[in-house]
């Protein structure tokens, strides 16, 4: 008997999950929105400053050096833009580099931060004044108001005498 009333039960129940539409008298409540999503408006098309303190470090380990330098980027969408760098470095004498990168970024506007590749050209200027190309990746995070964290590293290609070397740097962004 137990059975059978358990059945009855579990079929009355289960029906019930089939009855259709639920329908409102049309009083009381009114439907809640849910809220949206926060705006993230750091990485619309435009111009950008920054300053950062950056690390060079050869392939081979023996000038490694701390150092740091000043950037402009232009970004034409939200997603794709140019990015020009100057930076100086304390090795035996001062390093200079150089740099313009294409950037290819994105944005993830749920938390206001975006992922990036960067590819371009440069050069240095130690005592001997060379070409490199370079490759690299870093994370662009909004902070407040107008500014912005950036973290990357690029690795460059040396030509002639110069050798491989890393850029590794963080700094600030400033929208204007």
């Amino acid at each position: 008997m137990k059975k059978i009333a358990s059945l009855l039960m579990t079929i009355a129940l289960a029906s019930s999950a089939f009855a259709g539409a639920p329908s409102h008298s049309g009083k009381g409540g009114k439907a809640v929105q849910p809220p949206a999503p926060p705006s993230c408006d750091w990485f619309a098309p435009g111009l950008k400053v920054g300053a950062f303190g950056a690390g060079y470090l050869q392939s081979s380990g023996e000038d490694d050096a701390l150092g740091g330098g000043v950037l402009a980027e232009y970004f034409f969408t939200e997603n794709f833009g140019l990015e020009g760098s100057s930076s100086a470095f304390a090795t035996e004498k001062t390093h200079w580099q150089f740099d313009l990168n294409l950037v290819a970024r994105l944005p993830m506007k749920n938390g206001c931060w975006a992922p990036y590749i960067l590819a371009g050209g440069g050069l240095s200027t130690n005592s001997d004044t060379e070409w490199n190309w370079q490759v690299g990746a870093g994370v662009d995070v909004y902070l407040t108001g107008k500014m912005g964290l950036f973290a990357d590293g690029s690795w460059h290609f040396g030509q002639g005498d110069t050798e491989d070397f890393t850029l590794v740097r963080v700094g600030l962004k400033f929208r204007l």
